[in-house]
């Protein structure tokens, strides 16, 4: 991941973060089920959401449990953005880092408005949080 990433610029999805679930094993606040949660949930009042890296736009769709979603291909890096209530973006457009790409919603199966942010590198989930965090600490080295 490191050579593809190097020269990037890695931008935050959200103006600001507040997490309100993380990556990993949680009870699900719907099910109440011990479950694997394979992205993050960030705290958002109709927000603009930005892509985390330059990209093109792979997919927009609905599904019942996302919502409204949009997944962005970065090379081997797929970044998905949950439970939009409006995307600004086309199938197969080319998104620059930072670039606006949605607003937040409460679509999809939720107990309130909030991003679901999640990252696939080379077909496996991975933390969003321990990636930012990573990457961003990198770009200032």
């Amino acid at each position: 991941m490191k050579s593809m990433l190097l020269g990037c610029l890695i931008c935050l999805p959200l103006r600001h973060l507040h997490l309100n679930s993380g990556y990993g094993f949680r009870i699900h606040p719907l099910t109440r089920e011990y479950s694997f949660h394979y992205g993050i949930d960030l705290r958002a009042r109709h927000d603009t959401v930005f892509a985390i890296a330059d990209g093109e736009v792979e997919k927009i769709g609905y599904e019942n449990y996302l919502g409204n979603y949009i997944r962005l291909r970065h090379d081997s890096l797929t970044s998905i953005y949950s439970h939009l209530s409006r995307i600004l973006v086309g199938k197969g457009e080319p998104i620059a880092a930072g670039e606006p790409i949605a607003i937040t919603g409460a679509t999809g199966r939720v107990t309130g408005e909030h991003l679901h942010f999640s990252l696939v590198y080379q077909h496996h989930y991975i933390d969003p949080v321990k990636f930012l965090y990573q990457m961003l600490i990198r770009n200032h080295e």
